[in-house]
């Protein structure tokens, strides 16, 4: 398992597993001149200077190799988002403030990746097994508290890892050998933790994924037959509707 799990997290790559920010700050600086046209010339300029530098460091972050100075950059990225925030939440448009935090979100969840490889990474060479059991577990709950929130925001390959990594801890024979051999103890305890984690974001990712399928593809066909006025094809359209919500109900009941 350490082996998978180390060789899992060293293929990631923070870039490719979320979804950037970077075309959004065009819309942020537009929407923040509309607003600006009937003030002080020199407001505008100001936070679009502001803008100018989070925008700066957002594509440092993005060239940033070493994972180090990645994460403080990241940290840095949002507490300038939070200071710009404070500064022009008076006049600021309501577009441009949902742009900004959607920056510092990125950034946090971007940071809190990071910080589920590093707990992994330290695990895999970790000798103390309480210990090493316990570092798979706090990067597991960190994973599963973002993707229980933020899951929209990973792309399609960074759901995958996850769920790799979700799928090589539940498929871990010791810990069914630990809840029989070394009922009551800490590692036992932890290594149900761990299996429990794994199967919660699994169902996470198994869910966020069922539910694009489900209600998005099909709406869209029922939009285009309802255009079509295409009322045999808007019956087929509803009645697989209907009965692919039956399905999503039986597969959550059967996790």
């Amino acid at each position: 398992m350490i082996l998978a799990t180390k060789e899992i997290i060293e293929k990631s790559n923070d870039i490719e597993e979320i979804k950037g920010v970077g075309e959004q700050f065009a819309a942020i600086q537009q929407s923040l001149e509309k607003a600006f046209q009937s003030q002080d010339a020199l407001a505008p300029e100001e936070a679009l200077r502001d803008l100018l530098s989070i925008y700066e460091l957002y594509l440092h972050i993005e060239s940033e190799s070493n994972p180090s100075e990645r994460y403080k950059s990241l940290e840095e990225l949002e507490r300038s988002v939070e200071a710009f925030k404070t500064k022009y939440k008076e006049f600021a448009p309501k577009e441009a403030v949902d742009g900004i935090e959607n920056v510092q979100l990125w950034a946090k969840i971007s940071r809190t990746m990071m910080s589920v490889k590093f707990y992994t990474l330290a695990a895999s060479v970790e000798d103390n097994e309480v210990k090493q059991l316990g570092l798979f577990y706090a990067g597991l709950i960190d994973l599963l508290d973002i993707a229980e929130n933020y899951l929209s925001f990973f792309t399609k390959r960074g759901r995958e890892l996850a769920k790799d990594l979700a799928q090589t801890f539940i498929s871990y024979k010791t810990f069914e050998d630990y809840t029989k051999k070394r009922p009551a103890d800490e590692i036992t305890s932890q290594a149900i933790g761990i299996r429990n984690a794994a199967k919660a974001l699994l169902w996470e990712i198994d869910r966020h994924d069922r539910k694009i399928f489900s209600y998005k593809s099909l709406y869209e066909e029922a939009n285009n037959a309802i255009k079509t006025d295409d009322k045999k094809e808007l019956l087929k359209t509803l009645q697989s509707w209907r009965e692919e919500y039956i399905n999503e109900l039986e597969k959550l009941s059967d996790n």
